[in-house]
């Protein structure tokens, strides 16, 4: 309560501080209504929209005599009449690719494999972080999508396509138990690695099978804090042990990620049957890394030393890779993607997407509220309605912003858990109260 009590005083001063902002906008335009919000409940309301954000109306309109900006949520919109007489239905949701009927009918065939690609990240795109735009949750929330396309017998593969430069320790667990024990129950699960440094790799490092792009990499994983400074002590330790469990899980040689996360050597050995022995050292028939550097695999050491168990740039490529002869991806194509867009696919590039706009957006969501909520103190308590209203809906804002990505509350209210989070709304959901009396 102490912690809710200083940023609630924080938020007072903020708050006031802008006022003066806030009340700019009542006398910035006196533009008539060129637009029209027509409401599920029967509303008709008239005014500019200033802006739409996923469905999200900002609407200066008039409230009282006063030009005052209004949010409308999409759930609560039938249509927009924009300019005066172009009509279009309510603001929805990005639109998702639906998987083709016609998987479900493969699925009938015993010969037919189902396979479901789902990318974790994309660094091309700058929507690669671990722990931001790579969460377990959301994988977590994908999973009722992947098991209608690629069924729950076991035998569907989830191909995770990992395109990241990492990201936060935080996580890595996380996404570790989520793969261990929620996706390789129901499916059979592989890595192809476009890309896969540092938190990226950690987390890929719990799967049996990793394949790589021909231009895939993998490793690199130095943790740091602060001030760009690598894991120390105790702390490094932790994450030594931690990632030496997670290489239980995937199989994988201690050894391995050790050498990618402080600089040792590491060597190896392959016998005529193509078992491959690892040693800590620089004794191995092999010579992997010598020491004097973090160990990044590419794809053709990878694939030399047996960390790898294919290279494929396509998903011709990969199946042939796996040694799956008939295989049915879900989904459909679509321009500039390498693979079919399954629903699940779609859901999370939908994820990184609004992860995309909170994060640009945050400090626009934060001035609106607080804003808001100075401009309501600033006025006579009759007239605060409007801006009472106005800081409830960027309240809800913020809010969408951490159900989306819990990560948020640590991230932006340095807060540890969602309880915390809940704790903070509620205190301002109070203060809004207390303000409308």
């Amino acid at each position: 309560m102490k912690l809710i009590n200083r940023i609630a005083r924080s938020i007072t001063t903020l708050a006031i501080a802008g006022v003066i902002g806030a009340g700019a906008l009542l006398t910035a335009s006196d533009a008539p209504a060129i637009d029209k919000i027509h409401l599920k409940d029967g509303r008709v309301v008239e005014g500019e929209i200033k802006q739409d954000l996923d469905g999200y109306l900002w609407v200066l309109t008039k409230v009282g005599g006063v030009d005052t900006e209004v949010i409308y949520e999409p759930k609560d919109i039938l249509k927009v009449e924009r300019d005066a007489g172009n009509a279009t239905d309510a603001p929805k949701e990005p639109a998702r690719v639906a998987s083709k009927p016609k998987n479900e009918t493969k699925a009938r065939d015993a010969n037919v494999t189902r396979a479901a690609v789902l990318s974790l990240g994309d660094h091309r795109a700058g929507k690669d972080t671990v722990g931001i735009y790579m969460t377990a949750e959301s994988i977590r929330q994908a999973i009722p999508m992947l098991e209608k396309e690629l069924g729950t017998d076991g035998t569907g593969i989830l191909v995770l396509r990992i395109s990241s430069g990492g990201g936060l320790l935080l996580e890595i667990q996380r996404l570790s138990d989520v793969i261990e024990y929620e996706l390789k129950p129901r499916f059979r699960v592989v890595s192809w690695i476009d890309s896969a440094i540092s938190a990226a790799a950690m987390t890929s490092h719990a799967v049996e099978e990793i394949y790589f792009t021909s231009g895939g990499h993998y490793g690199a994983c130095t943790g740091w804090s602060g001030a760009l400074q690598a894991v120390q002590g105790r702390g490094l330790e932790e994450v030594l042990f931690m990632m030496e469990k997670i290489s239980d899980r995937g199989g994988y040689a201690h050894e391995i990620m050790r050498a990618m996360q402080i600089n040792e050597p590491l060597s190896c050995s392959i016998d005529e049957f193509g078992n491959v022995t690892w040693d800590q050292s620089t004794d191995g028939e092999h010579l992997v890394n010598e020491g004097d550097k973090i160990l990044t695999f590419n794809s053709q050491n990878a694939l030399k030393f047996g960390f790898s168990k294919g290279t494929a740039d396509t998903i011709d490529e990969l199946a042939r890779a796996m040694n799956v002869p008939e295989i049915e991806w879900v989904g459909e194509y679509v321009q500039g993607i390498p693979y079919p867009v399954s629903e699940a696919e779609q859901f999370m590039r939908d994820f990184r997407d609004r992860v995309k706009k909170d994060e640009d957006r945050t400090n626009e969501y934060f001035d609106r509220y607080f804003s808001a909520l100075g401009t309501a103190q600033g006025v006579p308590r009759e007239e605060r309605g409007p801006f009472l209203n106005k800081a409830r809906q960027a309240l809800k804002l913020l809010q969408r912003m951490v159900k989306n990505n819990p990560n948020f509350a640590l991230l932006i209210f340095n807060m540890e858990t969602m309880e915390e989070f809940d704790e903070w709304v509620r205190e301002q959901e109070r203060i809004i109260r207390e303000l409308g009396k």
